[in-house]
């Protein structure tokens, strides 16, 4: 893949990135969840990460789709999280066409 494809696909894939990072923060506050409470469930789990790295890459959105899924788990918003991810980046694709 030569570097305009990839910045390409970057700016494509922006909005997913908003989306996961808007909708685990907001699962965190309407659970009352912080990120060092996060990082002792997943530790529960074997997963083991801190809380500034987990901070870290929330905020970058710069995580596995695995480890996604753990927190979606740990925060017990598994019924929601995808519909609500790609409603967000749905309603950012479409603010970011019509700029």
């Amino acid at each position: 893949m030569d570097h305009k494809q990839s910045l390409e696909n970057q700016r494509a894939l922006a909005p997913y990135k908003q989306a996961i990072a808007r909708q685990v923060r907001a699962s965190m506050a309407l659970k009352g969840v912080r990120y060092s409470d996060l990082a002792s469930s997943l530790a529960e789990r074997g997963i083991s990460v801190t809380t500034e790295n987990l901070r870290s890459k929330v905020s970058k959105c710069m995580f596995s789709a695995d480890l996604l899924a753990a927190i979606i788990d740990v925060l017990g918003v598994e019924d929601s999280a995808m519909r609500d991810i790609l409603k967000q980046a749905r309603e950012l694709q479409s603010e970011s066409t019509q700029k």
